[in-house]
């Protein structure tokens, strides 16, 4: 992270700060705080073994980092930290904070107790907390077209994205967005509150606000939920793809046999091939791109990959019969409705 001016990173000499995350854009933030002197004693991750297990995306190998650093790494027997011994780790360490960043699980509270100033997580809405708690809100922000995030940092508990608030950052969602460009966005906006907030917290300076206003839940997505239903509009279609491209499984399709996975497209014109059904192939060209019919307009699909498929005019990808994603629209306005979060 660039740090305009000579700000340094403002804490404790004596603090010890453990670091748990198995992500990527997890990774890139320990490499930034690394970088300024952030006192950190030890690094939590999984094996590649314990991602494949828990179907991790984004995953990063943190054993490097680790040895450049010269830092002891814990691998916990469980993703979720419930066994015995895991518990009889933190307690043995008496590390002052714990930092987690990327970490697919809530964490026993006994493990979180352990740490004398808590444990910082972040987790974030376009709505702010308490709204958009649960399962992969951004994700849903560009699934629902929505045009900020407000990402937070919280005070960690046993509960779903419940903790109090260290601090909160906006930035913009455009329609230019993927939820790669997301991850990069959040790296930033983590990496500055902590850049602030660390110091105050360890010094226990802090003020946590607690959340306050309605409590939604985001449902959990599927890799199901992936298929596009020709039916919707193209921007729907268009913010499906963008919203679970790479490093997600992604949006797919099926024309025939073929599955054909799309991982970038765009809308194209809304005054081509207007008299053309849905879902159907109206142009392909020499690069691999190709140009499909939805019901307002069309759109151009820049980033495929099938076995044994090529784009031909004419042929039309099916739709989903019952349409049974969570996001059809009949469920549009349930999305950030209330209701128990799918831990």
């Amino acid at each position: 992270m660039y740090v305009p001016g000579d700000r340094t990173l403002d804490v404790p000499d004596d603090a010890e700060i453990v670091y748990a995350s198995c992500t990527r854009p997890g990774h890139e933030v320990l490499e930034s705080l690394l970088d300024h002197g952030a006192p950190v004693s030890e690094i939590v991750s999984i094996t590649p073994e314990m991602a494949e297990r828990g179907s991790v995306c984004k995953y990063r190998s943190f054993a490097e980092i680790a040895e450049e650093h010269d830092l002891p790494i814990y691998y916990p027997q469980e993703y979720g930290m419930e066994d015995p011994a895991d518990l009889d780790h933190f307690q043995t360490i008496d590390a002052d904070l714990l930092i987690v960043n990327g970490w697919q699980r809530l964490l026993p509270g006994e493990i979180l107790d352990t740490f004398e100033q808590g444990a910082l997580g972040n987790h974030g809405s376009a709505f702010g907390l308490p709204r958009g708690r649960g399962r992969s809100p951004l994700n849903w922000s560009l699934v629902e077209d929505l045009d900020r995030f407000l990402l937070s940092i919280i005070q960690l508990d046993p509960g779903a994205d419940s903790g109090e608030v260290v601090t909160t950052r906006k930035f913009d969602l455009t329609t230019y967005d993927t939820i790669e460009t997301l991850y990069h966005k959040v790296t930033m906006a983590i990496e500055a509150m902590l850049f602030d907030s660390l110091g105050p917290v360890l010094r226990d300076e802090i003020e946590y606000g607690e959340q306050r206003g309605e409590v939604t839940y985001y449902p959990k997505r599927n890799p199901e939920d992936g298929e596009i239903h020709w039916g919707n509009v193209t921007r729907d279609v268009y913010n499906q793809i963008r919203a679970v491209t790479d490093p997600y499984p992604g949006a797919y399709t099926f024309e025939g046999d073929a599955r054909v996975e799309i991982q970038e497209a765009m809308p194209f014109s809304d005054d081509l091939a207007v008299d053309v059904e849905p879902g159907v192939i109206v142009e392909s060209f020499e690069l691999g791109d190709f140009v499909v019919a939805t019901p307002d307009g069309t759109l151009l699909v820049t980033e495929w990959a099938a076995d044994d498929w090529e784009p031909v005019p004419g042929r039309r990808f099916e739709s989903p019969g019952e349409h049974d994603r969570v996001d059809r629209y009949e469920h549009r306005q349930h999305l950030t409705g209330s209701g128990a979060p799918d831990a």
